[in-house]
């Protein structure tokens, strides 16, 4: 009789094991399906806005077009919400709290550090020192875009995202180390990391969700 209560719990214990594993793979699997389209998106209009705003720094020569990225950032969550209304649904797990920490820790850094250099940089000039501050917020922007990309990956247990944030990113440094310091061309890099660390692990999760 015992050994029989013990081969039930042992079953008993697997078929929990499985049932997490297999709702685990499920929701990794729902989540990269509807990944495709909001990476596709955010690429194209951080690729768009990348080059709109290397015409007009070059043309005016003012790194003030930089605050175009906020007005992409509101167009970019208007666009993820419309897309999310038509998704398929999936039920919050970890792994899905984990995703949406990584890039709202991201916007959090990112929007943060870029309003501080800001502010730091008009208290300067209000008290007449120097108010440009030479801080490479390009390379640390590339920097933590393509390690949650990188982590996102990994996370839906996706290597073509993880490898494209990989390689995306060590060509936006490469670029960015081979132009002048201070010239428009800096915010080009964006342009390589939208392409190749979005728009095309994007097209790459859209296409495996057509074939499901």
């Amino acid at each position: 009789m015992k050994n029989l209560t013990k081969m039930e719990n042992n079953f008993s214990a697997e078929n929990s094991l499985r049932l997490i594993t297999e709702t685990i793979e499920r929701s990794r699997r729902t989540m990269a399906k509807n990944s495709g389209k909001p990476m596709i998106l955010w690429g194209v209009l951080v690729a768009v806005t990348s080059v709109i705003i290397y015409f007009l720094w070059s043309k005016t020569g003012n790194p003030i077009w930089n605050l175009l990225w906020f007005a992409m950032s509101a167009v970019g969550g208007v666009g993820t919400y419309i897309i999310g209304r038509n998704r398929e649904k999936t039920p919050a797990t970890e792994i899905s709290r984990i995703l949406g920490k990584i890039w709202m820790w991201f916007g959090f850094f990112a929007t943060g550090f870029y309003v501080i250099l800001w502010i730091v940089a008009a208290i300067r000039y209000a008290a007449g020192m120097d108010g440009i501050l030479r801080v490479d917020m390009t390379m640390l922007i590339l920097m933590m875009m393509g390690l949650c990309g990188a982590i996102s990956g990994s996370v839906m247990n996706q290597k073509a995202v993880s490898i494209s944030s990989v390689l995306a990113t060590a060509l936006s440094v490469i670029f960015l180390l081979l132009i002048p310091d201070g010239s428009p061309l800096q915010i080009l890099t964006f342009l390589i990391l939208g392409v190749f660390a979005l728009i095309i692990p994007g097209l790459i999760l859209q296409n495996k969700a057509k074939a499901c």
